[in-house]
């Protein structure tokens, strides 16, 4: 009998023990268990954050390289239109350089083409002047020839015609040459008329 109750006595030592180890491995494993969910939510929640801070960095360089983006274009934007004016202007200067010369040649054909219209009219009139001039030296000169290759006559009868063949009176003013309509024959011993003289 005391056998037995020491038995029973050790094997409810030994079930406490049991129990309390058991209790113990049993809180040891929720501890565990608790250091593992623990550890598996803060690990969780790091990776979180540090999804959050990544992915909001990523936004933020995002953020900043369209703004880069926008400032780059807005200055190619800029430049684009500062190059387009420059072109314009100097396309513009150009087109006015050409026509200010255009109208500078224009301006001098114009000038030359007065200058020789007027020089060609110039000596059209000196040429003009010249042959009336010789003609009217002709003309006296050849008066002059007429009154001294006659021979006296006397004044009342005006009569050179001294020989037995016709000769020429032309009328004054035109000669030898310009004499058609302005001329007629003297029959021998006839008088000159008024107005005209001999041709010899």
């Amino acid at each position: 009998m005391i056998g037995s109750l020491a038995v029973l006595v050790i094997s409810f030592v030994g079930a406490s023990a049991t129990s309390s180890d058991s209790s113990t491995s049993q809180s040891t494993t929720k501890t565990s268990s608790n250091d593992s969910s623990m550890s598996a939510s803060s690990k969780k929640a790091a990776r979180e954050s540090s999804k959050k801070a990544a992915s909001e960095s990523s936004e933020k360089a995002a953020s900043e390289s369209r703004k880069k983006a926008k400032i780059a274009s807005s200055e190619a934007t800029a430049s684009s239109k500062a190059k387009q004016a420059s072109i314009e202007s100097s396309e513009r200067a150009s087109s006015e350089a050409v026509s200010k010369s255009e109208s500078s040649i224009k301006a001098s054909s114009e000038k030359a083409v007065s200058e020789s219209v007027a020089y060609e009219s110039s000596l059209k009139e000196s040429r003009a002047q010249d042959a009336a001039n010789a003609e009217s030296e002709q003309q006296s000169q050849s008066r002059s020839v007429v009154e001294n290759s006659s021979p006296a006559v006397p004044a009342a009868e005006g009569n050179i015609n001294n020989t037995d063949h016709y000769k020429w009176a032309i009328q004054d003013g035109f000669d030898w040459q310009t004499r058609k309509g302005h001329s007629t024959r003297i029959a021998p011993g006839g008088s000159l008329p008024a107005g005209y003289h001999w041709q010899v």
